[in-house]
């Protein structure tokens, strides 16, 4: 039987559980993009109370990207102090973590906001060195590794999808030539770097012409085969939907991807309670499953769910973390 407080393994990490953190949205900084207390408080609980990996706060690339108030922030000069302390108590605790890019625009040098058709190949070049620089910098911050969130409707997610990519070079086209830009990363990255390269994908998008259950997947393979050690599952909020007996959306898709992927395959979505989870692990192949919102809610949870032995996370579900952009639960405070 599979429970998620087993000791496992994760590609080349040993994990204390089957329970990744991933990071959203983070301003509790001071002037200059300096780190407030509470945040270092806040892996503190997390590290030391069960969780398996972390997945950081999300990083922004540029200043002018349309989320960057409310991103983590890489370009400060107190970054690698700073994030030192965060991944020392992290690796304190034994628990590996990863620096999560997640970026909307991008400027190519010629157009600050080059989406995908528009973006030429000198683009797509810089785009290419400034997400190897940033998994460079985290190497630097002591991060295991980077996740790179090509989901939701980010930049990545955004170029790989035939909805946006519409280009007639190398970079579009088949599903093979809309992620060439994302091999190539992932190759520079191993080459230069040498680190864990993770990917949050959409399962599903929800738009005509868009991302479907078969793309997704052929996505999920390509990583694989290029050199991605570790692939989450996600959706854009407003095409996640839920059977009607309650059953996780993806549940059947994840599992059939854990079955055929050779690298660790993450279930993330809506996961609040340890009786759900763990009927998931026994009855699919799937391995290891994401939380976001219950550890805003309350960052020390897992262990009192492993004394009792059962758990039903505390967050009501009301999305006002993520929707306000906010680091902090809206119901329970700093409680």
């Amino acid at each position: 039987m599979k429970d998620i407080f087993d000791e496992c393994q994760f590609g080349e990490f040993k994990l204390k559980s089957r329970i990744i953190r991933t990071g959203g949205w983070e301003r509790d900084t001071e002037d200059g993009g300096f780190l407030k207390p509470k945040v270092f408080d806040r892996y503190e609980k997390m590290a030391g109370n069960e969780v398996g990996l972390i997945v950081s706060e999300m990083f922004a690339l540029d200043p002018k990207d349309r989320f960057y108030p409310y991103c983590a922030n890489m370009n400060y000069k107190g970054f690698i102090k700073d994030y030192k302390q965060v991944t020392n108590l992290s690796h304190h605790f034994e628990v590996p973590i990863l620096g999560q890019l997640a970026f909307f625009f991008f400027d190519d040098g010629t157009n600050q906001k080059a989406e995908p058709n528009d973006i030429s190949l000198e683009g797509i070049r810089k785009l290419q060195a400034e997400v190897v620089m940033a998994a460079k910098k985290f190497s630097f911050a002591g991060f295991d590794g980077i996740q790179i969130n090509m989901a939701h409707n980010f930049y990545l997610a955004r170029f790989i999808n035939p909805y946006f990519n519409q280009r007639t070079d190398d970079y579009g086209g088949s599903t093979e030539k809309r992620m060439r830009i994302v091999v190539e990363i992932i190759k520079l990255i191993k080459k230069m770097v040498g680190c864990h390269v993770s990917f949050r994908i959409n399962a599903v998008d929800g738009r005509k012409g868009g991302m479907t259950l078969d793309e997704s997947f052929k996505i999920a393979k390509i990583l694989a085969e290029a050199g991605a050690d570790s692939v989450q599952i996600t959706a854009r909020t407003i095409s996640f939907k839920f059977g009607e007996t309650g059953d996780h959306a993806f549940l059947s898709y994840a599992d059939r991807m854990a079955k055929e992927l050779d690298i660790p395959v993450i279930l993330g979505g809506t996961l609040r309670d340890m009786k759900t989870m763990n009927e998931i692990l026994n009855e699919t192949d799937i391995e290891f499953l994401s939380l976001a919102k219950p550890f805003v809610a309350q960052q020390d949870f897992l262990s009192e769910w492993k004394e009792n032995g059962d758990g039903v996370s505390r967050c009501r579900a009301c999305n006002n973390c993520y929707g306000k952009k906010e680091s902090n639960c809206f119901q329970f405070g700093d409680e």
